[in-house]
């Protein structure tokens, strides 16, 4: 059976089950038990969640991070990842991918938005510096000639009622991404 690897942060751990569920019959989703966190995070253990996968076998990585790179940890005035570092990271995870999965289709997701009625918190940030995050995601994807699944998109009109916190999505929230996320692999398996 062929496989999927999700990769990403709390926001894919909320919807992996689901996934996983509704592809059962089509492929073996896999993921990290742990939050994949930054695109720096992610560049130093990719090598160890490759090994949960058959290297062959592997159809699709779907790959989401930003939320933790544009965050102002302890309300640091800059973020974790500049801009110009997020492109560099993700063009080498891209290669990573690419080195480790060679069958596979790589497809970078778009971060979902912050909640629209929430305060501030210690690690700040703003739907409209994810948004800049995630026209890094779209141009990283274009020169690597890779799509992209715009869960930004599929969520950037919900209200609070979507949200159990600053960015983190109810049940029905993830139910809807994990939608979105199936459907974006489906295509590719």
């Amino acid at each position: 059976m062929k496989q999927v690897l999700l990769i990403g942060d709390s926001i894919r751990m909320g919807y992996c089950e689901a996934v996983k569920e509704a592809l059962k019959e089509q492929a073996e989703v896999i993921f990290p038990s742990e939050n994949c966190m930054s695109s720096q995070h992610i560049m130093t253990r990719l090598i160890y969640w490759s090994k949960l996968c058959r290297k062959d076998d592997v159809a699709v990585v779907h790959l989401n991070c930003g939320q933790w790179d544009c965050a102002h940890f302890n309300r640091s005035p800059e973020p974790l990842t500049s801009l110009a570092e997020y492109r560099k990271n993700l063009h080498a995870i891209v290669w990573m991918l690419r080195s480790f999965f060679p069958n596979a289709k790589i497809m970078l997701a778009t971060s979902t938005p912050m909640n629209p009625a929430y305060p501030e918190n210690i690690n700040p940030r703003t739907t409209e510096e994810i948004m800049e995050y995630n026209q890094i995601i779209k141009e990283v994807a274009q020169q690597e000639g890779l799509p992209v699944n715009q869960l930004f998109d599929g969520c950037k009109d919900w209200g609070e009622e979507f949200y159990l916190d600053y960015c983190h999505l109810t049940e029905e929230g993830y139910r809807q991404l994990a939608k979105k996320v199936t459907k974006a692999v489906f295509a590719y398996i």
